[in-house]
């Protein structure tokens, strides 16, 4: 992948932007040996895909990617199949709750979950990756996450779940 220039990546509308260069980027790490962020930039910029290392950056953490250790150096890898969800809550929504989120509270059906700045999309695709089965839905601001449950019993449920994440009694 290295040694290759960049070319002009044609946009794509925003609502399949993300999308798109997030499947790129997951079969680019099945099939190739993407050992930094620069070199995934590259690759995608070559497929006429607009990424910058940040944007990049972003796409690793909320696909779960990790970097294995290989005799070469390290290189990412896919962790879990990206259709499957995983199993319980996964280490993902954990990581991301305790990290991101400051609090949470519901009123009935509603959820609301205060995030740090910036990061309530990221707490929003983690929960909607966990498919936890009291949620319906999220939408995300800047930093505040709205969940919808399905009842009022499954609120109650996803609250005590999504406090203990973040350490609250």
């Amino acid at each position: 992948m290295s040694g290759q220039t960049r070319r002009a990546a044609v946009p794509l509308p925003p609502s399949r932007a993300k999308p798109a260069r997030q499947a790129a980027i997951l079969e680019l790490v099945r099939t190739h040996a993407i050992r930094t962020q620069d070199e995934l930039v590259d690759a995608l910029q070559a497929r006429h895909l607009e990424a910058t290392q940040a944007t990049v950056s972003r796409d690793i953490r909320e696909l779960g990617l990790q970097r294995v250790a290989e005799p070469r150096g390290p290189r990412y890898v896919v962790t879990t199949p990206a259709t499957e969800a995983p199993p319980g809550i996964g280490s993902r929504l954990r990581a991301v709750m305790r990290d991101h989120v400051r609090s949470v509270e519901f009123v009935e059906v509603t959820g609301v979950l205060h995030s740090r700045p910036s990061t309530a999309p990221l707490v929003a695709a983690a929960l909607d990756a966990a498919r936890l089965e009291e949620v319906v839905g999220t939408v995300a601001g800047d930093d505040t996450v709205l969940v919808v449950a399905r009842s009022r019993p499954a609120a109650a449920r996803l609250q005590q779940r999504l406090r203990a994440l973040i350490g609250e009694a």
